[in-house]
């Protein structure tokens, strides 16, 4: 096998390994429909990045800036990057494992001033697996339910 033989089979395996990667961080954010606890969500808009963390057991039984009474048992989540009320899908990059969350409450601005986009409860934070860690990367879309039909 020449060299030139080598390098070229070198270039096309590197181009082959690029490629599968780049296919692999596509595939969370490839579909325009997702589902989560057997409802399904149309993704919306842009992929925000940020860092999530989860809020503290002091707020526990606590009222949001919707109104609701905070449950670390649900899968909602404080930010200050997308209107209340709403829905986003939170995705871990690092296993591709992601929640859907409704933003019911607003983080405190030191929260964003540390690179924070979103504040997860501790249920929705052990199921993308960020919890023991305290914080991680991840990707923030916001989503809309589906009409049932």
């Amino acid at each position: 096998m020449t060299k030139l033989t080598k390098y070229l089979l070198f270039v096309f395996l590197c181009l082959t390994v690029i490629q599968l990667n780049a296919q692999q961080n596509d595939s969370v954010t490839d579909t325009n429909l997702v589902t989560f606890k057997e409802v399904s969500y149309t993704l919306i808009g842009p992929v925000k990045k940020g860092m999530a963390s989860f809020y503290s057991l002091k707020f526990e039984g606590r009222k949001t800036a919707t109104g609701a009474i905070f449950s670390h048992a649900k899968y909602t989540a404080a930010s200050n990057h997308f209107p209340l009320g709403i829905y986003v899908r939170v995705i871990n990059p690092k296993n591709n494992k992601y929640v859907i969350v409704r933003i019911n409450d607003r983080m405190g601005k030191s929260m964003s001033k540390k690179g924070r986009i979103v504040d997860l409860t501790r249920l929705a934070a052990k199921e993308i697996g960020i919890f023991k860690q305290g914080i991680g990367k991840v990707l923030v879309q916001k989503v809309e339910k589906q009409a049932n039909k």
